[in-house]
């Protein structure tokens, strides 16, 4: 019986008696729902098994038994979401404000105490001719003017002379379009799987005459998400076509040029005019000449791929990212025959490859304790980067770069939240690893800490937050940037047409890691949406890298230490109510920054500019400080005047300005009622300064407002001091017609000028941007219309007599507080329409 008892115990049906009571009093067991169903996959009348969970008449769609307990899980309806967006933006660009220039004087100097008119087979570069009312066509047979020759007025056929303007710049245009198509499936409310795809292009007649610009793109990413793993797959392609770069300052030449020609010279009528010299003078060129098919072409393709996989569980996180992105760029760039400094002409293809591959994976676990305000997490993140770049002109050189660096750090952070508390501290380490460092550092360590106070909830939250960190981490140059635009630092302004930068840096390694040393404060004070804030910061740089010409050949070196710091301070205000809301932003920026220490023999190394102003790395100045010729100055500070009545100068290399603002403001104002809102945005910066170069050249050929209205000037007394220490009582005439015209006030110190006198303030207040927009939603679910018109740059008003100072010599880096002939900015008036379906 003994042997046989487990046959006969299985071969028994039992009935397990439950009553109601029972099966109400166990629902508060473990399972939350418990029913007893038969065991239909083995035996009906044999078993039963435990249900998990109510069946309320769902479709099911899987069944699993585990443990004797019967799971049940629904069938969950897949569902594909097809959503878009089209958009398409209309903008009309107008360029600002432009340097003042006279059309009263022409072509033209003055002789045997005379001003003379002096035409284009003269090649005479300025513009101090007799005035232009004077004058009157001959009506003869001219190859410079179909008009014929100036001559006195009463000695011609009467046709008074024309002023000619001669324009480069137009009004204008530029269509954009995209299309973005957006596939999701969703199942119980998650998306398990989307696609989005986005097409793009744009077109843009630039402000620039015979200039255009064209840009298409497209990506595509897809999402999976499965369970508690993500995956993210992503592949974007951009190519942009120009029909002329600005590497070599084409633009800036073409616009020089056009400034610098006289009044009574027609560029558009000799740029077209077959074999006969297109200029008005040997040193300059025809800017029309210049832009009409030169050949210059620029095409750039950017491609990146991307895949990304995340995964999170209750405590642990993990987050792996690969990227590989392929930049490559033709462009051609040249300039025609007869061109100052290219009789022959010159054109040089520049091709450029870039190969980048990232590796970034972070992994962080929570830790919890008993309390469950206390929560720890410990971490650590890896980065792997490998660029590649290669350099190649039609002249036999090529240069090639490689760098591979590793970051590594470990992270702890702790977050502990009692009532109306958040504290949380972050501790860190980093190494970075590189092969083209020759120091790699191990220690880099990272704390930062805030501690937060306040009510969260209800329509009067308020909260007191104070931060701060402490960080050491290093760096380098990006691989492959290009610094070939650095030869320009050997040639003075008047060698600026000899510019082609066709020599890169000779390699990016053996250098030390610049290393960074960073502090940053900051308080928060908010009340019913009102929020205070506070902020100060300091970032200490040593061995900092720059480009500099030795034996030839462009070099990088370790040369200097720096610290910027700074403080800002703002307040954002909003109202809030049922159909009206606004929200308003003021700030105030402060940065200082002073080069600390420079590297023996590397003092006042120049970095963007000219030989002979440029700006520098000076120790005690702020970096990037203005350093050019003064005035000579006595013990006292007065400046010193020569015999003839005209100040002295300087030439031995002296700071003359500093481009960093005192400060700068910025204010946002938003609005919105009902489906209409509103915008701007304003900036003000107080201070800082700018050598306006382009004034100097005008002044130098006549071509500016101001030695228009000056040039009759005559017994004028130059304050300072002679050398003999008396006060100076010699007066001078601006331009003495008796004397030659390179003793003039204007040309007497060569094509810059004495820089200390173009130094002048860049203050300025523009209105960036307003905004007035519509939205309509359009039936059900989330399409809609969004209407947008908008207006940027469109205020400006400046002390500068220049263009707008925020410009950039050549779009160069580092030469801010530099203008020579720097292209003017514009304003933008544009319509923008996107509708979501």
């Amino acid at each position: 019986m003994v042997l046989l008892f487990p046959v006969i115990a299985y071969s028994q049906e039992v009935t397990p008696v439950l009553s109601k009571d029972y099966l109400e009093l166990i629902q508060a067991d473990t399972l939350p729902v418990m029913k007893f169903m038969p065991d239909t996959m083995n035996n009906f009348s044999q078993a039963h098994l435990l249900l998990n969970k109510a069946y309320y008449g769902f479709t099911v769609g899987r069944i699993r038994i585990k443990q004797g307990v019967l799971t049940i899980q629904p069938e969950y309806q897949k569902v594909l979401y097809l959503t878009g967006q089209f958009n398409t933006r209309v903008e009309v660009k107008r360029i600002n404000r432009l340097p003042a220039v006279q059309n009263q004087y022409v072509q033209g100097r003055s002789e045997n105490g005379a001003l003379v008119w002096r035409g284009a087979e003269t090649g005479e570069p300025f513009s101090y001719g007799p005035a232009a009312q004077s004058l009157e066509y001959d009506g003869g047979n001219y190859a410079y003017d179909a008009n014929g020759k100036l001559v006195a007025a009463g000695t011609g056929n009467g046709r008074s002379a024309n002023n000619y303007n001669n324009p480069v710049f137009r009004t204008a245009s530029m269509l954009l379009q995209s299309l973005r198509l957006n596939a999701r499936i969703r199942s119980a409310g998650n998306v398990l799987y989307s696609t989005t795809f986005r097409l793009g292009h744009s077109t843009e007649n630039t402000f620039i005459k015979y200039n255009k610009n064209t840009s298409r793109n497209a990506s595509a990413t897809l999402d999976a998400n499965l369970k508690k793993l993500s995956i993210t797959a992503g592949y974007s392609f951009l190519r942009d076509e120009l029909s002329n770069t600005n590497r070599n300052g084409f633009l800036n030449r073409v616009y020089q040029n056009a400034m610098l020609t006289p009044v009574s010279f027609d560029n558009v009528h000799n740029a077209r005019q077959p074999n006969v010299p297109q200029t008005y003078s040997p040193v300059a060129d025809n800017a029309i000449y210049l832009l009409l098919n030169n050949g210059n072409r620029f095409v750039q393709t950017h491609q990146t791929g991307s895949l990304i996989v995340e995964k999170k569980t209750d405590l642990f996180k993990f987050k792996l990212t690969q990227s590989v992105e392929h930049l490559y760029q033709l462009s051609r760039e040249g300039y025609k025959p007869g061109s100052v400094y290219f009789p022959t002409g010159i054109t040089v293809d520049r091709n450029l490859k870039d190969v980048s591959y990232l590796l970034d994976a972070t992994a962080s676990y929570d830790i919890h304790f008993d309390d469950y305000r206390l929560i720890n997490t410990a971490g650590t993140h890896y980065k792997f980067a490998n660029n590649r770049s290669v350099i190649r002109y039609s002249l036999p050189a090529a240069w090639r770069y490689q760098r591979s660096a590793q970051e590594a750090s470990l992270f702890y952070d702790i977050s502990y939240k009692p009532y109306n508390w958040d504290l949380v501290l972050k501790l860190a380490n980093k190494m970075y690893v590189s092969n083209t460092v020759s120091n790699n550092n191990y220690f880099l360590p990272h704390v930062s800490g805030a501690v937060r106070w306040g009510n969260n909830s209800g329509r009067d939250y308020y909260f007191f937050k104070l931060s701060g960190s402490w960080n050491r981490f290093n760096s380098e140059l990006p691989v492959g940037r290009s610094y070939s635009t650095n030869s320009l630092l050997q040639l003075n302004i008047q060698q600026a047409f000899q510019f082609f930068p066709v020599t890169e840096v000779k390699g990016f390694d053996g250098l030390k890691a610049i290393q960074h040393n960073e502090w940053n404060g900051r308080v928060e004070l908010g009340y019913k949406g009102h929020v205070l804030y506070g902020n100060i910061f300091s970032r200490t740089t040593a061995n900092d890298v720059f480009p500099v010409m030795e034996n030839n050949q462009l070099v990088l070196r370790n040369i200097a230490a720096h610290r910027n710091s700074g403080v800002e301070v703002g307040f954002t205000g909003r109202t809030s109510n049922r159909y009206f809301n606004t929200e308003n932003t003021i700030s105030y920026f402060v940065n200082r920054s002073k080069v600390t220490a420079v590297n023996t023999g590397y003092d006042y190394t120049p970095l963007a500019g000219f030989s002979n102003i440029h700006t520098a790395i000076v120790k005690g100045a702020a970096l990037g400080s203005i350093v050019g010729t003064a005035y000579q100055r006595d013990a006292n500070n007065n400046i010193l005047i020569g015999n003839d009545g005209f100040p002295l100068v300087n030439n031995t290399p002296t700071v003359i300005g500093n481009p960093i603002p005192d400060f700068v403001m910025k204010m946002i104002n938003d609005a919105t009622w009902k489906m209409f809102s509103i915008g701007l945005c304003w900036e003000w910066r107080k201070g800082g300064q700018i050598w306006n170069g382009t004034q100097a050249m005008l002044d130098y050929y006549g071509r500016s407002a101001s030695s228009a209205e000056s040039r009759n000037t005559t017994g004028y007394i130059f304050a300072g001091v002679l050398q003999d220490k008396q006060p100076n009582t010699q007066p001078v005439s601006f331009y003495d017609v008796n004397k030659p015209v390179e003793q003039s006030r204007w040309t007497r110190y060569g094509h810059s000028g004495i820089g200390e006198e173009y130094i002048q303030e860049a203050n300025v207040l523009r209105l960036n941007n307003i905004n007035v927009g519509y939205k309509l939603k359009l039936g059900k679910y989330e399409r809609q219309l969004v209407i947008n018109l908008y207006a940027q740059n469109l205020v400006l008003y400046s002390s500068y007599k220049g263009a707008d100072p925020n410009q950039l010599l050549y779009d160069l880096p580092g030469a801010a507080g530099l203008d020579f002939f720097n292209l003017p900015s514009v304003k933008s008036f544009g319509c923008s329409i996107s509708i979501q379906f």
